[in-house]
Formats: structure tokens, C-alpha cells, sequence
């Protein structure tokens, strides 16, 4: 696991937060359940803790088997949807809408030949394909302005910048960056592809980009790295992949990319945090962690869009602010996607 090394920020240290997240005894039931579906017992204890014994089955079945449905991005400055999804129906895919997001659609019946990736409408830029419908919620939950300032922080493969450059109307200025050379020649591909003019290209660790460029951004959205606990039917090895000790780290990451997110973001401003992971660590505990520390800085707000369940503020004797309610939960067994974590702040000072 590529984790960078983790100490200390603001008296938020790597020990303080394995201290207070780790789970250290786990009952016979749950490690027999844990070695049935081949997990670390550990993320089976914390499943039970949050949903309970029966619905945690259902959970693990789930991500055993998951029916892989991608989803498609309609890029309206270039094509007309309706025209898309004739031509894609033509070629032998189902499409259906989604009827929570107006370009947004979902494949229910996918050809191998020829493949989504390779059609001439995808070329042109007239659609970008998700593995999974949740990608679409993060954009449409901070919905950036036209005319806006906004910034990616984490934006590799390019699918969220794709997405909220559409909802832009690909006028202002989004800045799409990401630390990862390797990861970034996708992201340059893509942007190139669907055709965008609003657009800047950076390479750099999130946590500093504060001492980079100006602190004067609309909109940010952190689509943080984190453990992908929420695309384990995508990745099976995520059930054994990460350690105790390697979530501490990410969630110290996590911590420190927020804060330099907020410190990005103009008063008044928004910033949307999200992750591909249902471990609350990673989610409702960060929230509040970055709360605490930055005190009247931000609020959470509203984040529903009529889809998904509330957010959590009791785990394993942890409080969490009350107001994570406001923030989304995608279950994989609940809502038939990958699981998500979406929470919207509004900067105050």
C-alpha cells in the first residue's frame, strides 16, 4: 500500500489515531465470519458494530455478488443525450436513465464488441464511463457554478473534473490536479478527449498546495484517497488489504488534505469531501476530526440529493458531530452501488 509517512499536524498524530480507532477483541462468531468470506476480522467486527449481525451478511453477499452495471456520463456541450443513447441502443446496449442525475445513465446490458471504451462517440468526448454509478454524486452534491473558480485535488483518472466542468458549462476555471505521475497521463487523456477549454493541469501533493497557489477557490472537492472499502466487489484483495495500522495512516492523510481543502477554499465557499470507503474512520471520524481542530471554520450542510442513507455520529464509543447526519452513505446491500461516502462544508471564515 503507497501510503505517504504519517506523524504529526496540529496535535493530530498517527498514534493518537490507530489509540482511538483500532479494534483490539474480536469474538469467535466474527472471526469464523471473517475467515467464511475471507476478510480481516477486523472490517467484519466494525460492519456488525455499525449495521448489525443479519444485515452484515447481506452486506458481504452483496459485495460477493454484485451485479457490475457501469454507468455513462453524457457530455452535453457536445452531443445531445437522447441521440447517445439511440446510437448505443443500436449497437445492442440497454440503457436506462437515472433518474437522479439528468445526463446520467445506467448500462444494463453490456457487449464486449464493441466495447464502450472504443466506440467513435467516445472518442469524440461524448461520454465518460464509470465503473459505477455512485462517481456521479460527489459533482452534483458541490454542483460548481459557471463562471466559478474550482479545484480537483485529487483528480486522476478524471471523471469528477469531467463532470463538473459540464456542470460549469466549461466556463471559468477548474484546476485538476493530482500527485500521481503515472495516474495523471489518464487524466490528461481524458480531458483532452471530451474537448474542455476551462482547464488547468497540475501535479502536486495535495497537503501543500496551500503554499502553492492562491487560497481563493468557489468550490473544491477532495475525492480522497482512502482503503476503497466500498469497491471491494471491483478489488476482492481490499478485504485483506489494509491493516489497523495502514488505515491510521490514510486517515491521517485524509485529515491533512481536508484541512489544506478548507484552507483552499474562499469564504463562503464549498468543498465536497468523499471517499470509496464505508469505514467510518475514514469518513464521519475525519469530519470531525478537521472540525475539531479548525474550529468555526466550516459547517456541514445538506448533502441529499434524494438518494442514499444519513450519516453516522456513534461508533464503538466514538461521538461524531451530529450535523455527519447531513452527509450521504452509499451502501452496496441499501442502494445497489458501490459504497460512497459524500459530505458537503461551507467555509465561514
Amino acid at each position: 500500500m503507497n501510503v505517504e509517512p504519517a506523524t504529526e499536524g496540529n496535535g493530530i498524530t498517527y498514534s493518537k489515531i490507530l489509540k482511538e480507532i483500532k479494534i483490539e477483541n474480536i469474538n469467535r462468531d466474527v472471526n469464523e465470519l471473517a475467515r467464511k468470506y475471507g476478510y480481516l476480522p477486523y472490517i467484519v467486527q466494525r460492519y456488525i458494530d455499525m449495521i448489525g449481525f443479519e444485515e452484515t451478511i447481506e452486506l458481504l453477499d452483496t459485495f460477493e455478488n454484485y451485479e457490475y452495471r457501469p454507468a455513462i456520463l453524457c457530455n452535453i456541450l457536445r452531443t445531445k443525450c437522447d441521440i447517445l443513447i439511440e446510437r448505443l441502443k443500436m449497437l445492442g446496449y440497454s440503457i436506462t436513465t437515472i433518474n437522479w442525475c439528468s445526463n446520467g445513465f445506467l448500462v444494463t446490458k453490456d457487449i464486449k464488441k464493441p466495447s464502450l471504451g472504443s466506440l467513435h462517440e467516445y472518442l469524440k468526448g461524448f461520454y465518460y464511463v464509470y465503473r459505477d454509478q455512485a462517481s456521479l454524486i460527489p459533482p452534483l452534491v458541490l454542483h460548481p457554478k459557471p463562471g466559478s473558480k474550482t479545484l480537483d485535488m485529487c483528480a486522476a483518472p478524471g471523471g469528477k473534473s469531467i463532470h463538473m466542468l459540464i456542470l460549469m458549462k466549461d466556463k471559468g476555471l477548474l484546476v485538476a490536479n493530482d500527485v500521481s505521475k503515472h495516474r495523471i497521463r489518464s487524466l490528461i487523456a481524458n480531458m483532452f478527449r471530451m474537448g474542455f477549454k476551462s482547464y488547468m493541469i497540475t501535479l502536486e501533493n495535495g497537503i501543500r498546495i496551500p503554499k502553492k497557489i492562491e487560497r481563493d477557490f468557489d468550490y473544491v472537492l477532495l475525492d480522497a484517497p482512502c482503503s476503497a472499502e466500498g469497491a471491494i466487489m471491483f478489488d476482492k484483495s481490499r478485504k485483506m488489504k489494509t491493516t489497523q495500522e495502514n488505515l491510521a495512516k490514510l486517515v491521517f492523510r485524509e485529515i491533512m488534505l481536508l484541512k489544506s481543502a478548507i484552507n483552499l477554499t474562499k469564504p463562503g465557499g464549498r468543498i465536497v469531501y468523499t471517499t470509496c470507503s464505508i469505514a467510518p474512520e475514514e469518513n464521519e471520524y475525519v469530519i470531525t476530526k478537521v472540525i475539531d481542530v479548525m474550529k468555526d471554520k466550516v459547517i456541514i450542510e445538506e448533502a441529499n440529493i434524494g438518494i442514499g442513507s444519513d450519516g453516522i455520529n456513534w461508533y464503538r464509543g466514538m461521538k461524531f458531530y451530529d450535523d455527519v447526519r447531513k452527509c450521504i452513505r452509499i451502501w452496496p446491500h441499501k442502494h445497489k452501488m458501490e459504497g460512497y461516502f459524500v459530505c458537503i462544508l461551507r467555509k465561514n471564515t
